[in-house]
């Protein structure tokens, strides 16, 4: 079966994320019948990826819209590479004095919000870009000592880059030892 993003939701804390606009505003034009969301008694209240989609700061493709949908649902690989997506786009962004990161929902929240939750299911990826972000000064509080300790949260965990990373940092160039 194709997947068919025109009928395909999120939840609301991810819409919320991924545009910048509150749950309360989601929930507001959900119950008005502004997006087509849904709801079920006593569950969660959905957002169709479509109403969402043209106020992401990043341009997703179907099989991208897929894998957020697939995220949203708790997949720690989608939520890995949905991430780095977001985290790809946000330093490439700063790299170029850009405002994209802080434009429509920006690329760093959700980029945060996802690779948190794969790093929490033990995803070595996440782990290292949510360094990475750090190292470039996009993230909150001591970003250099938060890009060490995700750095070596990666490594720990297989990560070969970070492994790599963090030798490079131990005296001799091994952690071996």
């Amino acid at each position: 079966m194709k997947f068919n993003s025109l009928h395909s939701t999120i939840g609301l804390c991810s819409a919320a994320v991924l545009t910048g606009r509150s749950e309360r505003t989601w929930r507001r034009r959900v119950n008005e019948g502004l997006t087509g969301g849904v709801g079920e008694v006593g569950g969660p209240l959905l957002v169709p990826v479509e109403a969402v989609r043209p106020l992401l700061a990043v341009a997703l493709q179907d099989d991208e819209v897929e894998m957020l949908v697939r995220a949203d649902q708790g997949d720690a690989l989608a939520q890995a590479e949905i991430g780095a997506l977001f985290a790809m786009n946000a330093l490439q962004a700063a790299g170029q004095n850009d405002l994209a990161p802080h434009a429509k929902g920006g690329c760093v929240a959700p980029a945060f919000h996802f690779l948190a939750q794969a790093a929490e299911q033990h995803k070595a990826d996440a782990m290292h870009w949510q360094g990475m972000l750090h190292a470039a000064g996009l993230g909150k509080g001591d970003g250099k000592a938060l890009a060490m300790m995700w750095i070596a949260k990666a490594a720990a965990h297989g990560h070969q880059i970070a492994q790599r990373q963090l030798a490079a940092l131990v005296p001799g160039g091994s952690l071996s030892g």
